[in-house]
């Protein structure tokens, strides 16, 4: 009974030695080596616009509007944004005649009142019309009207991310997204079309 009280008291003194002999923490070891790469992420998606060229007429038979259906293979959803652009003038040039492009709506004055040419938006169409102050009779026509229709994210919209971009001016917009021209529109400028009408003032 004695030597197993011993042999006890003997590793308890031993368990308090090696206790009271811990010092303070050391320091830090280097790190050890970079693991291995992880595997490849998904790619990320690029910023893509869509832009279609329309040449159209305004006036009465067609109560002064163009709705223009989009093809049913592009993707566009009711979050994109729509930018619409129409040629309002051409200048002669060093290099050639310079189209002039206004960002919708479009306001004119003259000497009936206020001449309007707004859009509106869905994932399926956009209609582009006329309006004014005044009431449009036949003798407001105006044919061969030129526009460009350009629908990015919303993300890339002048409300998004893309606050960078000048969207007034197509030419950057035109830039900044890679967009393609399909070449010489046969249209004309608004400001032609209005001297045409008698509604350019002088």
């Amino acid at each position: 009974m004695e030597k197993y009280s011993f042999n006890s008291l003997l590793w308890l003194i031993l368990a308090c030695v090696i206790w009271s002999c811990k010092g303070d923490p050391g320091l830090p070891g280097a790190p050890g080596a970079p693991g291995p790469s992880g595997p490849q992420g998904p790619a990320g998606s690029q910023t893509l616009a869509l832009m279609y060229e329309k040449v159209f007429d305004l006036n009465e038979a067609n109560k002064w509007e163009m709705i223009y259906t989009f093809p049913a293979n592009d993707e566009i959803y009711l979050e994109d944004v729509a930018l619409v652009y129409l040629l309002w003038d051409q200048v002669e040039t060093d290099n050639g005649p310079l189209d002039i492009w206004r960002m919708m709506p479009v306001s004119y004055f003259n000497s009936k009142g206020i001449l309007n040419m707004n859009f509106d938006f869905s994932a399926e169409d956009v209609r582009i019309f006329l309006e004014a102050s005044y009431a449009l009779d036949a003798q407001t026509e105006f044919n061969d009207v030129v526009a460009r229709i350009v629908i990015v994210a919303a993300d890339d919209s002048p409300n998004g991310r893309k606050d960078v971009i000048n969207y007034e001016n197509f030419e950057e917009v035109k830039t900044a997204f890679g967009l393609k021209e399909s070449g010489t529109l046969q249209g004309k400028p608004f400001l032609h079309l209005l001297r045409e009408t008698q509604l350019l003032n002088k």
